[in-house]
């Protein structure tokens, strides 16, 4: 019998961890790898090593019956200091694949920024793997191998190539894509958006979410924050223009090789 192992994916915050979880359920087919009661309510899931699944940690089967689990960091640079503490745990914990996931976090009208920042990223990460692997490789997919290829790491960006335009935040995060993929479904509904925040008096400064929970407000009131997220998917409109964005940077690939 091969020993347990289980894919990870370490992304920013509990946002990031829906859009996840509408992605891999209403689009990829994964299943909610907790187990369902007769009352129709879950239990706790446990991971491939017989431990529960807590501290905000999502679990999943893939359609092969793979197990993931989608842990949030609470912030960027937690990411990177989980990812140190997960590889260091795959002597113990089986690991076959890591999904580092950021925002790209530069201005969609710096030219440049995008592409420096993930060289940044892509350079950090290498560091961390090299530390716990000096003899590290690289795949013809751009993923990192760690002991021979028995644990692969990638990285996962969120970020959308669309132009700058008042209809959208300029920041490249979660929020921006989602916004990108909304608009390009409904743009009436993205102009709306447009004027309403231009028409604020004394408005706080921008951020990336005043976009985002703009449409929530707008056309998913009945949803929270954080379903919000998971929504977006079940709109097959959406959900393409979401894919379109996903496979041009890198995170759709990614994605798909978590069942592998």
């Amino acid at each position: 019998m091969s020993a347990p192992v289980e894919s990870v994916v370490l992304c920013e915050g509990y946002h990031d961890r829906a859009f996840w979880a509408g992605w891999l359920v209403e689009r990829l087919g994964w299943t909610d790898a907790r187990p369902r009661r007769e009352n129709g309510t879950y239990d706790i899931a446990r991971d491939p090593f017989g431990k529960p699944v807590t501290r905000g940690d999502f679990a999943y089967r893939t359609p092969s019956g793979r197990f993931l689990r989608v842990r949030p960091c609470h912030g960027d640079s937690q990411v990177l200091a989980v990812m140190k503490t997960r590889l260091r745990e795959r002597t113990t914990n089986g690991l076959r694949r890591l999904a580092v996931n950021l925002d790209v976090d530069t201005d969609a009208a710096e030219t440049n920024g995008a592409p420096q920042r993930e060289a940044a990223l892509k350079s950090a990460i290498e560091r961390i793997v090299a530390q716990e692997d000096p003899s590290w490789s690289r795949t013809p997919d751009g993923d990192l191998c760690l002991d021979g290829g028995a644990t692969l790491v990638s990285l996962v960006l969120w970020s959308a190539s669309d132009p700058p335009t008042p209809e959208l935040p300029p920041q490249q995060t979660l929020e921006r894509l989602v916004c990108a993929a909304l608009r390009a479904a409904y743009p009436d509904r993205a102009a709306a958006v447009g004027v309403w925040l231009a028409s604020r008096r004394d408005p706080p400064p921008a951020t990336p979410k005043e976009h985002a929970w703009s449409h929530m407000a707008g056309w998913y009131a009945a949803h929270n924050c954080d379903d919000f997220f998971q929504a977006v998917w079940r709109a097959p409109a959406v959900a393409a223009e979401l894919e379109t964005r996903l496979r041009a940077s890198g995170a759709l690939q990614a994605a798909a090789a978590l069942d592998s």
